[in-house]
């Protein structure tokens, strides 16, 4: 992985909307589309910088862009934030701007480059899906439960008897 060592880095803060870059070691920052335009933008400006990129986890939002950049050979890697935000109080920065933040990304990985993890495979990216979504349903029925506890003891059960019960045969099904 020379990629690594010669501290060519593209840092990146992912948001829904945008994605904000911070490149080391030149310092060149930009701001791109966080759809399949601004991915193969950072695709080809990775390469031709023979760059690392890196992001944090942002809740899946980043999953697109690392796909393709993988798709595209370029080294990505997905950084830890808790260790990315320890990072920036060690140097003392407190403001924080999607400018800001793309940079210590950046300079996050380039000091501990071995702290970024690979993209996971496609089949644990499914599982990882499938058990998030289990939690969300389970987590659903719960709520439900609580609710029809709720109806009995205000004495308004029977108003909402019959969405309750198919609401959660449905739940109890999945």
């Amino acid at each position: 992985m020379d990629n690594l060592s010669h501290g060519r880095v593209i840092g990146i803060d992912v948001s829904r909307d945008w994605l904000d870059l911070h490149c080391l070691p030149d310092g060149l920052q930009c701001r791109m589309p966080n759809g399949p335009e601004g991915h193969a933008a950072v695709s080809d400006l990775a390469r031709d910088r023979d760059a690392v990129v890196c992001f944090e986890s942002t809740g899946g939002q980043e999953w697109q862009l690392w796909e393709t950049l993988e798709a595209e050979g370029v080294i990505a890697r997905q950084v830890p934030p808790a260790q990315v935000k320890a990072f920036a109080r060690s140097r003392g920065t407190r403001a924080k701007t999607d400018r800001i933040d793309a940079e210590l990304i950046a300079r996050f990985f380039a000091f501990r480059p071995d702290a970024g993890r690979r993209l996971p495979t496609e089949k644990l990216r499914s599982l990882r899906a499938l058990t998030s979504k289990r939690a969300q349903i389970v987590e659903m029925r719960k709520r439900l439960l609580a609710q029809i506890r709720a109806h009995q003891k205000l004495g308004t059960a029977e108003m909402f008897d019959s969405v309750d019960s198919d609401l959660k045969a449905r739940l109890d099904c999945l």
